[in-house]
């Protein structure tokens, strides 16, 4: 058998679907899907792939992007900028997922692949990979990488179980979360699915940009306008949902869900704060896992904090909506090590030549510190 490394459009796709179709039904998520790399190739570039891995033991499927490198500033005026790239998963979760049931088989299976994927990225010049693991997926995919790459926890992530009924999802809730969707309701706020039109999508990104503003979020999360309607116009209706919390006419808070699968992720969301005293954003939070739980998903991801801190305002936040957990990994490697090699000794340069200096931050890869 041979590694096949599949595009996201064409037959590619359809092969690629049919692969994560294979897989056992509890590791199908839509984060492994053609379409949704689609997103990342129509907003940033990012041509995405499947690495697969089959015979007759199973299957071993890896989505990724390639990142090229030449917009990173020390290779602004390189002559040979287009040829580096690295490769990572597209936003949120990524990393092996098998098809194999039997723990040995599946490791066995995963050397394989391994061994074939990394000699598919040498070839190409390709400087490192990065990926994030699947939380809910973690433990099957640190049994199948079985310390061929060493794995870093990094944080914590909460998720809602919509298995019991209603009243087990509102006593899921800690007081003073309850006490805040009461006080919501008893102050009129509305919570509502709206259309994710394209006007409504401008409107959302609009909450979502004011609210990274004010929180002096980091510019990777500041979206391009065109990422937004790309999640719709790739995962379609049924896999996206927009979702506001009014007081008055006016949206207070609005959520951008994503579903399939069974899981339903708040993918993002913002608020324009104001009338924060009114618990809008609470509010929101508990409608949208009741309307997740309606629409027949058994778990409401939430995801985790800002930063890897127990304390983290976001990660409380979240936090009092359920008391389920589990647990982020990600793991980073060198592929071509020459290729590493010089991207890092050029990126030393050009901070001595730009700062005086280089800097001391261990970040991953060096070359995008």
């Amino acid at each position: 058998m041979a590694l096949e490394v599949l595009g996201a459009e064409g037959r590619d796709a359809e092969r690629w679907s049919a692969l994560v179709a294979a897989l056992p039904a509890e590791l199908r998520d839509l984060h492994y899907l053609p379409e949704y790399g689609r997103i990342y190739r129509d907003t940033y570039g990012f041509e995405p792939s499947l690495a697969a891995w089959c015979d007759d033991d199973g299957c071993v499927i890896q989505p990724f992007v390639r990142r090229p490198l030449a917009g990173l500033p020390f290779l602004a005026e390189a002559q040979d900028r287009d040829r580096f790239a690295d490769i990572a998963n597209a936003y949120g979760y990524g990393g092996p997922l098998c098809s194999a049931a039997d723990p040995a088989v599946a490791r066995a299976l995963y050397a394989r692949f391994f061994a074939a994927f990394t000699d598919w990225c040498i070839a190409r010049g390709i400087a490192s990979e990065f990926a994030s693991l699947h939380p809910f997926f973690s433990g099957r995919q640190l049994a199948l990488l079985d310390g061929a790459v060493p794995c870093r926890r990094e944080k914590e992530i909460v998720y809602i179980d919509l298995g019991g009924d209603e009243a087990a999802l509102l006593s899921g809730l800690n007081r003073g979360a309850r006490s805040s969707v009461a006080k919501a309701r008893r102050a009129g706020v509305t919570v509502e699915a709206i259309a994710p039109t394209r006007a409504a999508l401008a409107a959302f990104q609009e909450i979502y940009l004011e609210t990274m503003a004010r929180r002096q979020a980091a510019e990777r999360w500041r979206f391009p306008d065109t990422y937004f309607p790309a999640c719709v116009a790739h995962l379609g209706p049924a896999r996206v949902s927009l979702h506001v919390a009014r007081v008055g006419a006016a949206i207070e808070s609005a959520y951008l869900l994503m579903h399939d699968f069974g899981t339903a992720y708040y993918h993002f969301g913002g608020t324009r704060s104001a009338h924060p005293e009114l618990r809008a954003n609470n509010l929101l939070m508990f409608e949208t896992a009741r309307w997740a739980k309606a629409a027949g998903c058994t778990r409401y991801h939430l995801g985790g904090g800002v930063t890897r801190s127990d304390d983290d305002n976001l990660l409380r936040f979240k936090s009092s909506f359920s008391d389920r957990r589990a647990t982020l990994y990600t793991y980073a490697r060198v592929l071509n090590a020459t290729v590493y090699g010089d991207l890092c000794d050029r990126k030393r340069a050009y901070e001595r030549a730009s700062c005086g200096r280089e800097s001391v931050s261990d970040f991953f890869p060096l070359y995008r510190r």
